[in-house]
This record gives structure tokens, C-alpha cells and sequence, in this order.
């Protein structure tokens, strides 16, 4: 019998977006998908707009949310409870997907029955597909591991097919947290051996759109979303020596230091101090980026970034530790091949 693609989907008040993601699901060549679209309290129109296209295919069923917290990752592990796939993906109700992408990704997978997930291309947009002419990211020299410490992720939510039994073996979504979901997941495959492959010799497949009005970007450096920040850094130390990989605890350097200036901008000075105390402890930074990293903290505390001097003592002492990232940055002229490969 054909795999069977389960397509889960949160939805919260998109009813002038969801369509276009529900048509590009049914203009798929691979025939054998459910998609469970899990609603978190939709106040607008979405839920009827599901409703009417699950009235024409049957493949197509909307839930309430009744786990717990409020939030997509809890909605995307419900639908992951619910469903009946041998893979599971994750499309968000703004994205749009190739009518190939199922069919492609599902010959990927099954041509290597060992794989746990399989990350495939994809590209960003703002109205119409291919309107920036943008990849969401593209293949580089360095492995998985180095590109996630450094925030330059190849692979995000949507632009992989995972399979079922490996999705739920890895632990699903932490729903702990309120930022970084996707970051969290993949350190967690990366580190503890997942099989995967990148199959970025295949034609793009998935349209990502960028929105400002999304929830992860609201509030972006509030409080709780630093701490969830924290709470991801700390894990990966922990899953890194856990895992006979402690020499590489320093890469973390660069998700320590965004974390903290990001603190400090944002007025947070005692976490950004005790998450700097820890990070040296752990051996994140060394001492001589500890005290790069604590000039800057002085130097916000003592409100002296207003003035330029100061401001550009501050940058020169962050520059060190910028990951530089080309997430939704590379034109598609850009040439991209794959080594189609990930852990042995």
C-alpha cells in the first residue's frame, strides 16, 4: 500500500491566507495525504473556510485544540497524535507547497528506508510565490551542528519530511517553550545522531512566507520568549555532553552572545549577567569573550550606548560573535547543489 502523508496544521485567524495553502495541498500528485488542521481559538472566518474545503475532500479534517498550553507547536503535536501517516510534515497556514513536493519527498525517503527525516529546498516569499526571488537558505561547506550554533539553519519546520515513528521517538515539539522551537528540534536531531539527508539537487518545493504579523515575532525580546531562549541554549549543553560532545561547547558562543545583547538591549540586565555567569562556568565563552561580553553589558547598564563613541565600542566588541547567517538572503540566481548527505 502507498505511504501515507500526514500534513499537520495549526491555524489561528487566517482567513485570508488559508486557502491558498489548502489548494496548493490539494493540487498534490501524491494522492495518499491526510491533512489534520488543529485550530488554537480562531476568532475569524478560518475554521469555516477549513470546514467547507474538508466538505469537499475528505482528506482534509479540522480539530479544536484540547491540549495544553495555547500555542502551534501543542496543535502540531495533537495533530501528531491524531494522525494515520508512516510521515508526518508540518505546514503552516500562510506557506504554499509545490504540487510535486509529497510526491518528491516521499521517493527521497523510501529510496533510503533508514533515514529519520529527510530537509528538502525551499524559498521565501511575501505575496506571490518566487515575488522576492529568495532561498530560504541554501548548501554550505560547514555540517548541520556548526550552521544551527551559528543561526544559519538549513532546515526549518515545513522544508522537511520526517518519519512518523522517528518524530515521536525524537520527543515531537517542546511545548515549553515560546521561541526557538524549530532551533530546539533540530539541535536535538543533530546531536544525537538522527539519519537525514539533504536533497537539495531536487527542484524547490515549499513557498515560505515572510510575515511580519507572525505570533514569534510579536514581542520579540519579552521575557518569557528570552527565557525560552535560555532554556534552549542550556538543553543543547546538556544533550552535547550527554552525548560524548563536549569539545564542542564553545560553538555556543554565538547563541550566548545573541542572547544576551539581546537582553541587555532589551533592558533585562539581571538575565543577561547570570545567563553570561553560567556560559562562562559551562565553558561556552572563554574568559578573554566573558569580558568582551561583560564591557558590553556595562556599557548598556550605564545607558552609555546613547552616545556614539560608546555605541561603537559596543558593536566592536558584539562583531565577534555575529554567526552571519544568510537565512532568506540568497538570491535563487545562486547556483545550489547537494552532497546529499547527513549523518552516517
Amino acid at each position: 500500500m502507498p505511504s501515507l502523508v500526514s500534513i499537520l496544521t495549526p491555524s489561528f485567524n487566517r482567513e485570508d491566507l488559508v486557502a491558498e495553502t489548502l489548494d496548493s495541498v490539494l493540487a498534490q500528485t501524491w494522492p495518499h495525504w491526510e491533512m489534520l488542521v488543529v485550530d488554537d481559538g480562531s476568532t475569524d472566518r478560518t475554521k469555516e473556510i477549513v470546514a467547507e474545503y474538508a466538505a469537499r475532500d475528505s482528506r482534509i479534517r479540522i480539530f479544536d485544540r484540547t491540549w495544553q498550553p495555547k500555542g502551534a507547536c501543542t496543535c502540531r503535536n495533537e495533530g501528531v497524535a491524531m494522525c494515520d501517516g508512516d510521515y508526518v510534515m508540518f505546514l503552516d497556514t500562510d506557506d504554499i507547497i509545490e504540487p510535486f513536493c509529497l510526491e518528491n519527498r516521499v521517493r527521497a525517503m523510501e529510496a533510503d528506508p533508514e533515514l529519520d527525516f529527510a530537509i528538502f529546498p525551499g524559498l521565501m516569499f511575501e505575496h506571490t510565490p518566487h515575488d522576492l526571488g529568495l532561498w530560504w537558505n541554501i548548501e554550505k561547506p560547514e555540517d548541520e551542528l556548526t550552521r544551527q550554533f551559528r543561526q544559519d539553519a538549513i532546515a526549518q519546520g515545513t522544508g522537511v519530511l520526517w518519519r512518523k515513528e522517528s518524530f515521536v521517538r525524537i520527543g515531537m515539539w517542546n511545548l515549553e517553550l515560546m521561541l526557538w522551537q524549530d532551533i530546539e528540534l533540530f539541535f536535538r536531531a543533530y546531536i544525537q545522531g538522527y539519519r537525514y539527508r539533504k536533497f537539495f539537487d531536487l527542484p524547490p518545493d515549499l513557498h515560505n512566507r515572510v510575515n511580519p504579523a507572525s505570533l514569534s515575532r510579536a514581542q520579540f525580546f519579552a521575557p518569557e520568549k528570552q527565557w525560552s531562549r535560555v532554556r534552549v541554549a542550556k538543553h543543547v549543553a546538556t544533550m552535547l555532553k550527554a552525548n560524548g560532545q563536549a569539545d564542542r561547547l564553545p560553538e555556543l558562543r554565538f547563541m550566548v552572545a545573541e542572547i544576551i545583547f539581546g537582553a541587555a538591549r532589551s533592558g533585562q540586565l539581571r538575565l543577561a549577567t547570570s545567563f553570561l555567569l553560567w556560559a562562562r562556568a559551562e565553558g561556552a565563552v572563554s574568559t578573554g569573550e566573558a569580558a568582551r561580553i561583560a564591557l558590553v553589558l556595562g556599557l548598556y547598564a550605564s545607558r552609555l550606548t546613547r552616545f556614539g563613541p560608546a555605541r561603537r565600542l559596543a558593536e566592536a566588541q558584539q562583531r565577534p560573535f555575529w554567526g552571519h547567517g544568510t537565512i532568506g538572503q540568497i538570491p535563487i540566481s545562486t547556483p545550489v547543489t547537494s552532497k546529499a548527505v547527513g549523518n552516517p
